[in-house]
């Protein structure tokens, strides 16, 4: 699968990353954190709630 994020720029969308990602690989954890990595926890707005769906993804990454 091809993840990729991109901005806005003149009106025109630009890709800013894009990488390939194994589909087998994913788990139902987040996939936000499966992607990009922990780093996308700093601005998450479920962050330590019951909505979170990578706390225990969370736990094993910082081991």
């Amino acid at each position: 699968m091809l993840y990729q994020k991109a901005k806005i720029e003149n009106g025109q969308v630009v890709i800013t990353e894009s990488k390939m990602i194994d589909q087998s690989k994913l788990t139902g954890e987040c996939w936000l954190i499966q992607f990009d990595g922990l780093s996308v926890c700093e601005t998450c707005e479920v962050k330590d709630t019951a909505d979170c769906g990578g706390q225990a993804i969370r736990e094993q990454l910082l081991q």
